[in-house]
């Protein structure tokens, strides 16, 4: 029986915490850059990322940058939504160290920042553990029996 309670809470730790995790993503806007726009994105497509349980959106561009030049573009985070098809979303591109290498690679983002849900992002990051926090002292709790 006791097996069972740290099997379920273990389980429900798991699922509070990624689901924090992939709500503040969700919820905390596009970091863009806010820099001047050096393209656009066009031919937008969107499906629903369900590696976070369908909260985020994965979508796929094409940007054409100022120069002409064709780019493929992935926005894993919700970068890019479904209001965004059939629009022209200005892009800009920055100088992004990733990894280990030492080398700085042009990474493309939004180029307007994208206001976040504060509200929401407080209750992913709190509210998620706190219940689990919650469910976990129900579980192990001593319950007396009934006379």
């Amino acid at each position: 029986m006791k097996t069972r309670r740290v099997a379920v809470a273990a389980v429900l730790w798991i699922v509070a915490l990624y689901t924090a995790h992939a709500g503040t993503l969700f919820f905390d806007g596009e970091a863009g850059s806010g820099g001047e726009p050096k393209g656009y994105a066009e031919n937008v497509s969107c499906k629903r990322n369900w590696w976070a349980f369908g909260a985020l959106w994965y979508c796929d561009a094409t940007i054409v940058a100022d120069d002409g030049k064709r780019y493929p573009y992935s926005s894993k985070n919700s970068g890019l939504t479904p209001a965004d098809i059939g629009k022209q979303v200005p892009m800009t591109n920055n100088l992004v160290r990733s990894g280990r290498s030492s080398q700085a690679s042009p990474t493309w983002a939004l180029a307007e920042r994208r206001e976040p849900n504060k509200v929401a992002y407080a209750l992913c990051l709190m509210g998620l553990p706190g219940i689990a926090l919650f469910i976990t002292f129900r579980l192990f709790r001593d319950k007396k029996p009934v006379p």
